[in-house]
């Protein structure tokens, strides 16, 4: 009941309120990774869909702009940065004022947002800052500290730089296709348990058990 009563609170509360209600309800859910409600905030109030086990920087509030979806078991850095529109300069002013409704001064919200779409787990590194034009970071991939990314990122790349580049993949083609078939991401935690050994390896020595992919 607690949890309902602090959704609909965040509603009519700023700034440190709303910090104060995500502390409360981080307690009471079980932290960042578990928290539904957390997650049902973010959807409806920010307009950011957050998988389940996702944790850190995600849930800090403006760090994405609205109609970004963020995959299951991701690693975000408080730090990162994710920006779904520009500043319009084409426009007469690139100010706010004239294209953000929230600051009073026009109705609408005019500049449009590019959906962003963030795979299951990614790792966004620290200071990493994602451009408007990005409309996609594949699943697996990294994002490292510092890089300033300006075009989508294939599955299982890592990225580095400003502006960002492929240096890598973390694993080869045929591995890369095994991880993708196989879906673990969709499995909650518990589910998970019986094959931790193959997550507390590298990954290239450990054929995924078929179990998993069920």
């Amino acid at each position: 009941m607690i949890n309902k009563i602090l959704f609909r609170l965040y509603n009519f509360n700023k700034n440190r309120s709303r910090e104060s209600i995500i502390r409360l309800l981080l307690r009471l859910e079980g932290g960042e990774s578990r928290s539904q409600t957390l997650r049902d905030i973010f959807r409806v109030y920010h307009q950011v869909e957050i998988g389940m086990y996702s944790h850190g920087g995600c849930f800090k509030i403006c760090a994405f702009d609205k109609h970004t979806t963020i995959g299951r078991y991701c690693s975000i850095a408080r730090t990162a940065r994710a920006m779904n529109r520009n500043h319009p300069m084409n426009f007469k002013s690139m100010h706010a004022f004239f294209f953000n409704p929230v600051l009073g001064y026009c109705r609408e919200d005019i500049v449009e947002y590019i959906p962003l779409k963030i795979g299951h787990d990614v790792w966004l590194g620290h200071n990493s800052i994602i451009m408007p034009h990005v409309k996609e970071i594949g699943t697996g991939a990294v994002v490292g500290a510092g890089a300033v990314l300006n075009k989508d990122v294939p599955p299982y790349a890592v990225v580095v730089g400003n502006p960002a580049r492929v240096v890598r993949y973390r694993f080869s083609q045929e591995k890369i296709e095994e991880l993708l078939a196989s879906r673990w991401w969709e499995k909650p935690i518990e589910e998970l348990k019986p094959y931790l050994n193959e997550f507390l390896r590298p990954y290239n020595n450990v054929p995924i058990n078929e179990s998993v992919l069920l």
